[in-house]
């Protein structure tokens, strides 16, 4: 007889994959899988944070679309995070941001594709859709954490610009976070 183990089940959890960190002067992939930008400063800044770095951005073909309040097609959106992870010269898939839309995402992923190609995948608010779809079907860790708009906001502290740099690059456990200095 089968057996009924909860480890069964069609939404086990793939073994546990960790992608390479993000090397010096890597690229970073981003993607709008939820809502678009407001300004498009926002996202000149968030390039600019990270190329004062070493680091280079490189923006998927639809991350400037907009259909109401999400980024556009979700169609469009599955396939800029799936040609990101497919491409050998991005390291890191970053969101452009959070927001709505990240779960219309969701059954439109070559997931195939993301598992043999992992890579660190960065989002937050209504992008945790893609983390735990994604996780599910590859085993893929990701990271909850902020999107490109985030990266160059002028009201974003330093500070959390960082420790989000360190948590790609290090290759070491990261251990606790400490507080804020000025919290």
């Amino acid at each position: 007889p089968k057996s009924t183990s909860p480890r069964d089940s069609p939404w086990d959890m793939a073994e546990s994959v960790k992608a390479a960190p993000l090397p010096d002067g890597g690229t970073i992939g981003i993607a709008a899988a939820s809502s678009p930008f407001e300004n498009r400063s926002e996202i000149d800044r968030g390039v600019r944070w990270y190329e004062e770095r070493g680091y280079r951005v490189k923006l998927a073909p639809h991350v400037y679309a907009r259909d109401d309040f999400v980024a556009g097609d979700a169609a469009a959106r599955a396939a800029d995070v799936t040609a990101l992870f497919a491409d050998d010269d991005v390291d890191v898939v970053q969101t452009l941001r959070g927001g709505y839309g990240a779960s219309q995402v969701v059954p439109l992923l070559d997931y195939d594709v993301i598992a043999a190609s992992p890579k660190p995948f960065v989002g937050y608010s209504d992008v945790t859709a893609l983390h735990v779809a994604i996780r599910q079907r590859t085993g893929l860790v990701t990271f909850y954490g902020l999107g490109l708009t985030s990266m160059g906001a002028p009201k974003r502290e330093e500070w959390d610009k960082e420790r989000f740099l360190r948590g790609m690059t290090a290759t070491e456990a990261l251990g606790e976070v400490p507080a804020r200095p000025d919290d």
